[in-house]
């Protein structure tokens, strides 16, 4: 057996964060070199191989290449989230957004939010509650929530629905009770909020699955798009623009903006939140 060379290494680096930012348009700056080559080594040990370059042709050329891509993004995508995290822009949504959709349907369509990169779904269970708490889908509001993510793994544990405390750091107590079940050392979300719930695995970049997906009247996207360069960023923007209805709106997170980036949205200000309008068919 050859011996191991596990030499950080910045052309290798380069290699292999092309190949992931082809599959999933996450750039990875030169600052992350060795964050990114210390995850890698885990599917190295693996896959019992011998180099970083060896992993690079193993994603280029391998026959299992894009389950291997798949299982790569569960490691380099980890994003810290929780309940309720910027939660003025979902009482937004809920308190402003919902309603001014419905008055103006025409049709009995429900109303449909998509909450994209929702990593281990806290946010759109957050959402969910919220829905449920302000008593919408009892004043004869159908709705629908779709989130994905791009880790499987990230996407089972949101169809599961249990988490550990970290999870509720700025949750309200009376949630806790009302919308979960204490189960072990963690709380286990209700089927009554799962129920509004429509969990998949998707690459935002992937066009063809995109097509497959409903019109939208809501996406949320935030705190993702900070992950993109500005190639991808503006591919990614231009799908929402295309996946949203007339008049649609789009969230992002605080720190994300679309200032001089695009005119396909305007600035859209609700009572304690920022939103963005669709412009345009």
């Amino acid at each position: 057996m050859e011996d191991r060379n596990l030499t950080y290494n910045r052309d290798v680096f380069k290699l292999i964060r092309e190949v992931i930012y082809q599959y999933s348009g996450i750039y990875f700056s030169d600052d992350y070199e060795k964050i990114l080559l210390k995850r890698v080594e885990k599917r190295l040990d693996f896959h019992t191989l011998n180099s970083f370059y060896d992993y690079y042709y193993y994603l280029k050329y391998n026959k299992d290449k894009d389950q291997e891509l798949k299982t790569l993004m569960d490691l380099i995508t980890i994003r810290e989230t929780y309940f309720f995290r910027e939660e003025e822009q979902l009482k937004a949504l809920v308190d402003e957004v919902i309603p001014e959709i419905f008055n103006k349907k025409s049709d009995a369509t429900p109303v449909r939010i998509w909450s994209a990169g929702s990593s281990s779904g806290e946010e759109p269970y957050s959402l969910a509650i919220l829905i449920l708490e302000r008593g919408l889908h009892r004043r004869g509001f159908k709705l629908e929530i779709f989130a994905n993510d791009i880790s499987q793994e990230a996407t089972q544990k949101a169809k599961v629905g249990e988490y550990g405390k970290s999870s509720f750091r700025t949750t309200a107590p009376r949630y806790l009770e009302e919308y979960f079940i204490p189960k072990g050392d963690k709380y286990a979300v209700k089927s009554e909020v799962k129920e509004l719930l429509n969990f998949f695995c998707m690459n935002l970049l992937d066009r063809n699955k995109l097509t497959f997906l409903p019109p939208f009247d809501v996406i949320l996207c935030r705190n993702v798009i900070i992950y993109f360069d500005k190639e991808s960023k503006r591919e990614v923007i231009t799908r929402f623009h295309k996946a949203l209805k007339g008049e649609g709106y789009l969230f992002l997170g605080h720190s994300e903006s679309l200032m001089d980036f695009t005119d396909l949205f305007k600035l859209k200000h609700f009572k304690n939140a920022l939103g963005y309008e669709k412009v345009g068919s």
